[in-house]
């Protein structure tokens, strides 16, 4: 028989870390980064009485869609020619996500509001967390999904990945907000916010990482037979 190139599946390889796994730790630190973003904005405008409501969306869309477009462009620039698209393609995609989502502010202002009981946490509003960030999932998706479209097949399948990585992701961030005091900063606020963050990393990047890795597969196998093509020969 003849010698045939085996390809390992990136989410398989243990020699060293894979795509998928860079990708879920970029989205971490983004999200991270992105809850004290919104913390930090929320606690200023707080104390600003000119600024109104699609003032801060902008900023908070801009301001956390450039963070997590780069940590996330880190990773995807060995793959996709022109990937410093991505940075301003997640940026623009935070940004009307959050200005076509008023309502994800309204249910926000719901959960961190001193009137929530348990009568409001029932499934209806579970199944409106969930749409509400499938919706913001799928602005964001299409919006990187026009940077991906041109290097793989399929890329439509981002956009519902988004959605519904997302969807979960909301639903998260909605179970973080329950544990915590409305109007308090303390070092517990912060510990949740960091833990939340991190919980949405996980689940936005597990998901739509998997999805990346299926997209990439033709050019990760490239990139994998070219490295053994470089090899000197014993």
């Amino acid at each position: 028989m003849g010698n045939r190139t085996r390809f390992t599946h990136p989410l398989l390889r243990r020699d060293s870390w894979t795509l998928w796994e860079w990708w879920v730790l970029a989205t971490i630190a983004g999200e991270i980064i992105g809850i004290g973003i919104i913390a930090a904005t929320s606690a200023i405008a707080s104390h600003l009485t000119a600024i109104n409501t699609v003032t801060l969306l902008h900023i908070v869309g801009a301001l956390e869609g450039t963070v997590l477009g780069l940590m996330q462009w880190l990773v995807l620039r060995r793959y996709v020619k022109h990937a410093g698209w991505w940075v301003l393609a997640t940026m623009i995609g935070a940004i009307a996500a959050w200005l076509m989502s008023l309502q994800v502010t309204i249910v926000l202002i719901l959960i961190f509001s001193n009137n929530v009981s348990f009568v409001t946490t029932s499934a209806a509003l579970l199944k409106a967390v969930f749409w509400l960030g499938a919706w913001v999932g799928a602005v964001l998706g299409f919006a990187q999904w026009l940077v991906l479209r041109t290097h793989v097949r399929y890329g439509a399948l981002w956009i519902v990945a988004n959605a519904f990585a997302w969807g979960v992701g909301l639903l998260v961030a909605w179970a973080g907000a329950m544990l915590v005091t409305p109007g308090e900063f303390r070092f517990e606020t912060a510990l949740v916010g960091i833990t939340v963050g991190a919980t949405i990393g996980v689940v936005v990047g597990s998901i739509t990482g998997i999805v990346l890795v299926g997209l990439l597969k033709p050019r990760l196998l490239r990139h994998r037979e070219a490295s053994k093509g470089d090899r000197p020969h014993q």
